[in-house]
């Protein structure tokens, strides 16, 4: 009698540990998907900050492309918040493997987002170099999204 209530007592708390478990992927997945919530609002947001200023002559070149760029940022983190929901259903060996990959697409994301932002007005040429390494960024940017969407089969 005593081994069928250790026993029993064994697959309760087992039970309970799975249960526990599930719960937590379940929040999980939850958090992730609030996550796209926000930045979906954040890309709305982007754009129409940018159909403000896209057509203003008042504004100058510099603002259009931050808003330009901004929109794209705000479109890259919904991708990406995307990416990391899909994420939290994969086997632990596909999350270790795709993890590593989103964690350099948010890096990159977020260093285009900060070199925006730390502009100075110094000249043309500089402006001109400015704007070629924020294209080549974007461009980086999208071809490791897609990359990522074609081996993830996105």
């Amino acid at each position: 009698m005593k081994k069928s209530v250790k026993v029993l007592a064994v697959a309760l708390l087992l039970a309970g540990f799975t249960f526990v478990g599930c719960k937590n992927s379940n929040d999980k997945i939850e958090e992730a998907q609030e996550d796209v919530t926000v930045a979906k609002e954040n890309e709305v947001d982007a754009e129409q900050e940018f159909d403000a200023v896209k057509n203003d002559t008042a504004v100058s070149d510099y603002a259009k492309l931050k808003a330009a760029t901004a929109k794209l940022v705000a479109d890259n983190e919904t991708r990406i918040a995307e990416f990391k929901v899909k994420l939290k259903t994969e086997s632990a060996a596909n999350q270790k493997k795709f993890q590593v990959k989103i964690d350099k697409l948010e890096a990159k994301n977020n260093a285009l987002k900060a070199d925006l932002d730390a502009y100075t007005d110094s000249g043309k040429e500089k402006w001109d170099a400015f704007k070629n390494r924020v294209q080549k960024n974007v461009d980086d940017i999208d071809k490791d999204i897609q990359d990522y969407k074609t081996e993830h089969n996105y």
